[in-house]
């Protein structure tokens, strides 16, 4: 009997598999959340020096940041800034997306300053201090910090001490899927070093955490320094099953649902009535306030676009003149808003018979045929000139549609604008594609551009116009400069 008992428990252990995913750093094991805050902190605090060492230099007074009245209140600033930040939950900022860290930081830095603005007006110290060294300093605080965050983090990753331990636990086909996608993205912060089967807990009740049963983890858990579990969700009706069995064991616990066809848990916002819990769809940008607030941005930033770039945008133009016989400027029938077709401007990139080329090609490569048919675009397209491969490396031919933008007819940011043909690949989702503008980038273009599906572009479309908010703007044209430069995709 006591034989059969040991069995049974080894057999149990072995379905904790352990992943071996130690951090090289032993110092940092067990304590490794407070060594992630620490490091931010650092950060924020070298980011901030940063900014007002820069606006000193700027407002060409080098000395006054060693001048006492400016030491108090920096400190003061600074103080004030970590504990909004950590009010904010920006310290480690595990589970935070980019779009939300950059909101809370700009925020948080903001309101800050306008704190520390008011408070020297009330005690009437501004003679004492340069109003245009603290606003210089704000504005850029506003750079300095988010791009702190993003070095740390991935100094951090680089060294392999970024990411808190965590227990996965969920069904066998599930689990370990999901344990890959933290591994492959450390920068969430969280890194997998156990896989927990939760079908085998199905039958155990929160009085049967004994030392023989499969969910008394409470000593793997520790000796793994595990206080965090992911939870995978299969049914939203077994919340309350799962938190209560799990919530005496971890200090957190962190319920996960994968994303099933076109519509997960981020397009959905809880609410709360009373003993009752709703969920919302979103559909942000479909908000007609949402849409004037968006054209407002997209107009004042495109006419300042085109003033700065008009040299590049003439030398690009006689440089396409001088390579190959044709025009400039190249205009293509895209669908827009409410479904109307309009002309979208770009930079020529192909031969005049670029469409004869095109379909020879189609014709006599079924392979070529076959990415065609799944991309919509040729990884080595015969059709494009010598100049066009460097503008589209670079995304220079997409410069033009800031005219389109003026004229109403695209945004900034926004679902990628589809050719006509295109129109029965988009599906369901092509409701909610022609209810906004389109965009001359996007999440399409941020996530993987020309190595993205066009299935996969249009379930990305339709969750941006879900999602939308002028945080996610900013964050997409962030992330396409680093895209572009990076050339990750495109061709």
């Amino acid at each position: 009997m006591a034989t059969e008992s040991f069995t049974a428990n080894q057999k149990r252990a072995a379905d904790l598999k352990i992943i071996t995913l130690k951090s090289r750093w032993t110092i940092f094991e067990g304590h490794i959340r407070l060594w992630m805050i620490g490091c931010l902190i650092l950060a924020d605090l070298c980011s901030l020096s940063l900014a007002i060492f820069v606006a000193s230099q700027i407002r060409q007074l080098p000395g006054i940041i060693i001048d006492p009245s400016y030491i108090e209140i920096f400190s003061l600033f600074a103080l004030t800034l970590l504990i909004m930040f950590a009010r904010n939950g920006l310290y480690p900022g595990v589970g935070l997306n980019s779009v939300d860290e950059l909101q809370k930081i700009v925020s948080s830095t903001s309101i800050t300053f306008l704190v520390m603005l008011g408070i020297t007006f009330m005690l009437k110290t501004t003679q004492y201090y340069s109003r245009l060294i603290l606003i210089i300093t704000w504005l850029l605080a506003l750079v300095f910090i988010p791009a702190g965050h993003y070095i740390m983090r991935k100094l951090l990753i680089r060294l392999q001490v970024w990411g808190e331990p965590v227990v996965i636990i969920g069904h066998t086909r599930k689990v370990q899927p999901l344990a890959e996608h933290f591994k492959a993205n450390p920068q969430l912060g969280l890194r997998p070093m156990a896989v927990l089967r939760s079908d085998l807990c199905k039958s155990c009740t929160p009085s049967d955490h004994t030392s023989d049963s499969i969910c008394a983890i409470k000593t793997q858990a520790h000796g793994l320094s595990l206080e965090t579990a992911l939870v995978l969700i299969e049914d939203l009706n077994e919340i309350d099953q799962l938190v209560e069995r799990f919530r005496t064991i971890f200090h957190r616990v962190i319920l996960i649902k994968d994303k099933n066809g076109r519509y997960g848990l981020n397009g959905l916002e809880f609410l709360d009535f009373s003993n009752v819990m709703g969920l919302q769809v979103k559909n942000n940008l479909l908000n007609p306030w949402s849409q004037v607030l968006k054209r407002a941005i997209d107009m004042f930033a495109s006419l300042l676009g085109i003033v700065f770039l008009t040299p590049i945008l003439g030398l690009i133009a006689l440089w396409i003149k001088l390579d190959t016989p044709g025009g400039v400027f190249y205009r293509q029938v895209r669908l827009g808003r409410n479904g109307q077709a309009f002309h979208m401007l770009k930079f020529r990139t192909m031969y005049k018979n670029a469409d004869q080329v095109l379909s020879e090609k189609l014709t006599r490569d079924s392979a070529l045929k076959k990415e065609w048919d799944n991309y919509q675009k040729l990884k080595d397209d015969p059709r494009i000139t010598r100049v066009g491969k460097f503008l589209r490396k670079f995304s220079l031919d997409e410069l033009p549609q800031l005219c389109n933008v003026v004229r109403a007819e695209m945004s900034l940011v926004g679902p990628r604008p589809m050719m006509l043909h295109q129109r029965d690949l988009y599906g369901e989702a092509f409701g909610n594609y022609v209810q906004v503008a389109p965009g001359i980038t996007g999440l399409w273009q941020v996530s993987g551009r020309n190595q993205t599906t066009f299935t996969r572009r249009a379930e990305l479309d339709n969750e941006y116009i879900q999602c939308w908010s002028v945080w996610l703007d900013i964050y997409i044209l962030l992330k396409t400069v680093k895209v572009v430069f990076g050339q990750k995709g495109a061709y």
